[in-house]
């Protein structure tokens, strides 16, 4: 819809060369989906550590592999179709950081200021740096479970590259399940001895259930898409009655809230509230307690999230995003958590 805007406000002089523009996308696109008919793929090498990595041929060659990386790349092209990138090859065009920015800003909503092009090594590098711990914050994975970095990114490794696709691939939900049990072979190094050993990479597991899950969540109805639905008269009585709750627990401080959508998208009152209900102090150094940038809000909504989840609450349908995006729906939901759990306090 956005090209056909676009060509619609073209004056009729330029229409060839915006014709043409469109003609030349579709062309790479279709190149890009093209099944990979060689059995090789570039690949890079991890060379942290007292070790050197790399992907023995016969993995390269897995039509495990290739088809895991083709689905990837189809799902990526997809996701960017709207800003006019093409995919090719996913570790050579994922190295520098700029497709990855420009994914995760689609996926997440998140807005990454950097340079538009980086040139040099040290430039890419610091892009990637960047990139990678947005994406990190966003899928909300433990230290031990991160299998990617800044140099095995930048130097087009295969295994980290799959690792990070497929994290983001189920965190956001990719339309098509993944093959299930891909293993690549590594052929590992040793540096010092120069003495060689093979290890075996679990890339995915049971896929199968990972996209049905992902699909059940998605699917699932709650009493939020009934109110919204069926009875948009009795929603302005539920969202009374969490404003009432809300600021009966925020009135403790001195604070309130008036505007549902507003007043708790940036996370300030949620982290409050849980500190309140759950008794503890909250150190104001690990949130922000004026937050004006989106990524701050993103961080202080996450960090709520995150407190519901020890206090034992049930995730609620919803995400950081949505409730800093103010909408609506999100935002009844984590209260209406918050309000199940405490709403004892109220009385």
């Amino acid at each position: 819809m956005k090209k056909l805007n676009t060509l619609l406000k073209t004056p009729k002089s330029d229409v060839p060369n915006a014709c043409a523009e469109v003609d030349e996308l579709e062309r790479e696109k279709e190149e890009a989906l093209k099944p990979l008919t060689s059995g090789v793929m570039d690949t890079g090498m991890d060379e942290s550590g007292d070790f050197k990595r790399q992907v023995s041929p016969e993995s390269l060659k897995d039509t495990k592999v290739q088809a895991l990386s083709q689905q990837l790349k189809e799902w990526i092209n997809d996701v960017l179709t709207d800003v006019h990138i093409v995919v090719k090859n996913l570790c050579e065009d994922l190295s520098d950081g700029q497709v990855l920015s420009s994914l995760i800003e689609q996926l997440a909503g998140a807005k990454i200021e950097h340079q538009e092009v980086a040139q040099s090594v040290a430039s890419q590098k610091a892009k990637l740096s960047e990139t990678l711990a947005q994406i990190n914050y966003h899928l909300q994975i433990g230290e031990d479970g991160i299998k990617w970095n800044v140099d095995n990114i930048h130097n087009k490794y295969l295994v980290s590259v799959l690792h990070l696709l497929v994290a983001l691939a189920r965190h956001y939900g990719i339309p098509r399940r993944l093959p299930s049990h891909v293993d690549i072979t590594i052929i590992q190094i040793n540096k010092a001895t120069q003495q060689t050993d093979q290890i075996i990479e679990h890339i995915t597991g049971d896929e199968e259930r990972e996209h049905y899950n992902f699909a059940a969540r998605a699917q699932e109805r709650d009493v939020f898409d009934t109110l919204f639905d069926s009875a948009p008269d009795k929603l302005n009585a539920v969202k009374g009655s969490l404003l009432a709750f809300a600021n009966k627990q925020l009135q403790k401080i001195g604070r309130g809230c008036a505007n549902m959508e507003e007043d708790f998208s940036d996370g300030v009152n949620l982290v409050i509230m849980m500190s309140l209900a759950e008794n503890y102090y909250v150190p104001l150094y690990s949130f922000s307690m004026q937050p004006e940038a989106y990524d701050q809000k993103l961080h202080n909504v996450t960090l709520a999230l995150n407190l519901l989840q020890e206090a034992g609450i049930p995730r609620p349908k919803c995400t950081a995003e949505g409730i800093v995006s103010k909408d609506l729906k999100s935002t009844l939901r984590v209260l209406y958590a918050i309000y199940s759990k405490y709403k004892h306090l109220a009385k």
